[in-house]
């Protein structure tokens, strides 16, 4: 099984026990039982203050089509029909998108697609003038962080806006990269042995540790993953779009710096 096929697995699982709480923890990290109605308010919430945002950056973006990726089941997408002519929700988990459907069975202009893949070509290029991304990508590895962000660049329509969140700083690192890297102490034996066998060794153990833990805990939530804002950046220009602003977040959760960033692609 592959890594994104476990972590989708992990957030299935979770889908299936408590998609609410999975979704909307609690300042803690723990995971709640939510009212319906509370969870439903916490979504229009953020989709208003979105939408602030979005009046504020990019007031002419037209409101035809737009993406909620990472949706779960619902609580953002439902509430930016508000404002959009149809909203699409995506997400790697299958009871995630069951229960947004049927949270929104009287909802038309909403479609709720499951993506399992590490790209989005069931969509075609261009889609979505509108792009939503929250508490999403700072849960997989960088090198599928990085697909997405690009996959997402892909969908915007000509002078379409996108929004996605990650922790950074100048001092980011992958998590696995660090365990890796770390000082080696311990016994003679771990301190003499060469370097590029301790990595290896220590490589495997992350990803016992990481990987398939996840599927015991079902709790992909604890593993935060960040990419410094000049690789952000950076990658952004190689997609052939710009940066419309980069603003401080802390909704990550974790220590240290965390940016909203604001991208479009120019008009044809």
């Amino acid at each position: 099984m592959g890594i994104l096929n476990r972590f989708g697995r992990s957030w299935e699982l979770l889908g299936q026990r408590n998609p609410f709480g999975a979704i909307l923890t609690g300042s803690d990290g723990s995971i709640p039982e939510w009212n319906l109605a509370e969870f439903l308010a916490t979504g229009q919430a953020d989709a208003r203050r979105f939408m602030n945002d979005v009046e504020r950056l990019a007031p002419a973006v037209s409101r035809a089509k737009a993406l909620d990726f990472g949706c779960g089941v619902g609580r953002v997408t439902r509430a930016l029909a508000e404002y959009f002519d149809r909203v699409v929700g995506v997400d790697v988990a299958p009871s995630m998108i069951a229960e947004a459907r049927r949270l929104n069975a009287n909802a038309p202009q909403l479609s709720f697609v499951v993506n399992p893949a590490s790209h989005l070509r069931q969509f075609q290029s261009g889609t979505f003038d509108v792009i939503y991304c929250r508490l999403v990508l700072q849960h997989m590895r960088p090198r599928f962080a990085r697909r997405y962000i690009q996959e997402l660049i892909r969908l915007l329509s000509p002078g379409g806006v996108l929004m996605f969140q990650l922790p950074g700083g100048t001092e980011a690192m992958d998590s696995e990269d660090a365990f890796c890297n770390a000082p080696v102490t311990g016994s003679r034996l771990k301190v003499y042995a060469p370097k590029s066998l301790v990595r290896v060794y220590r490589r495997l153990k992350f990803r016992m540790i990481v990987d398939y833990g996840m599927l015991e805990t079902a709790d992909p939530r604890m593993h935060v993953f960040a990419m410094s804002r000049e690789e952000v950046t950076q990658l952004v220009r190689n997609a052939s779009a710009d940066v419309l602003a980069i603003e401080p977040d802390q909704s990550h959760g974790t220590r240290g710096q965390g940016f909203e960033y604001w991208v479009t692609r120019a008009k044809a």
